[in-house]
Order: C-alpha cells, then sequence, then structure tokens
C-alpha cells in the first residue's frame, strides 16, 4: 500500500475510498471463491442490452428462455463431471500435488503439521483448515501445504493401525 501511495496518489486515494473489501480478497467479509466480482445485475444487463427494445411481454419470455438456457447449459455440464470438484478446482488440486517433492512433514500435534520445504515453514492445522499461507482459509480448498500435511497423516496412521493390527494377530499365540 505504502508503495501504491508513493507511485500512485490518486490510485491510493481511490482505493481507500472504495473500501479495502472491494478489491482486497483478504479484507473481504464474504466468501467470494476466487471471483472478486459479484454484480449480476450488470451481467443481466449487459444480455439483455438488445432486448430491451422488446415489448413486455416479448422481453419476459426472452428472459425465461435465456434463464433456462443458462440452467441447462449448468446442468448438462455439472452431469458430465467426473470428478465432485469443477474441472477448474480439480486442476488446481493436481497442480498443488505437484507441489509435494521436497516437502518435508513433522508432526506436532494429532492434527497439527509443520511442513518444510527449501528453508521455509508452514504450519497447517487440518482439523480446523488452516495454514499460514492462508490459501486454505481463503480459497477453502487445501493449499500443497495442508495436501501433504494429509497425505502424511492417512499414511502415519495406517502404519498405526497396521502395527496394531499385527500386535493382536501374534498375541493370540501367548499364554497370559
Amino acid at each position: 500500500m505504502e508503495e501504491l501511495r508513493n507511485l500512485h496518489p490518486n490510485a491510493y486515494e481511490y482505493v481507500i475510498d472504495v473500501g479495502l473489501h472491494k478489491w482486497s480478497r483478504v479484507h473481504c467479509p464474504d466468501r467470494r471463491y476466487r471471483v472478486m466480482t459479484t454484480n449480476a445485475a450488470e451481467c443481466i444487463n449487459s444480455c439483455l442490452k438488445f432486448a430491451r427494445q422488446l415489448p413486455m411481454l416479448t422481453l419476459a419470455k426472452f428472459i425465461r428462455n435465456m434463464l433456462q438456457r443458462w440452467f441447462h447449459d449448468c446442468h448438462r455440464v455439472a452431469q458430465s463431471m467426473r470428478h465432485q470438484l469443477t474441472d477448474t478446482t480439480h486442476l488446481m488440486i493436481l497442480k498443488r500435488v505437484d507441489k509435494f517433492n521436497f516437502m518435508t512433514v513433522n508432526l506436532v500435534d494429532w492434527n497439527i503439521f509443520s511442513v518444510k520445504r527449501a528453508g521455509k515453514q508452514w504450519t497447517v492445522g487440518l482439523a480446523r483448515k488452516t495454514c499460514i499461507c492462508n490459501k486454505f482459509q481463503m480459497d477453502l480448498l487445501p493449499c500443497s501445504h495442508a495436501l501433504v500435511a494429509a497425505r502424511y497423516f492417512i499414511q502415519f496412521y495406517l502404519r498405526l493401525i497396521l502395527l496394531k493390527r499385527e500386535s493382536y494377530r501374534f498375541q493370540c499365540f501367548y499364554k497370559d
């Protein structure tokens, strides 16, 4: 912000007047899921630009047909999805999984992990869905640190369960 104030004082004043919550995801009180604009009226107005000249009843039919087409198209796309996530979200998760290399994980508490990579360190809380990088909280999707911590969590507890199972198997051969 200080850089903006020094380089473009007018832009800085405008940003402050508008409010940080209007242009910064970090300061926005609502969850917008990586989308900063929510002005549906502008979207509809642009779609109705040429239809405004129509008589009222024809305009109403045009709007109904347009909305039905939108819902049908969205429904068709949703039905063709192979995952529970949208394709865009799925690709985002896959890109984050690619960052697993060279990350080391240490268990701090039963659901708190320390993730390290290239001299940097992040703390991940799986139960509270938090990471100090704030991507987990902002996107409501796990960041690469949370994904690698979750993988470690699953592997750790699977090993623990397998060890328990092994100990149960051999206890039947012992006398009390």
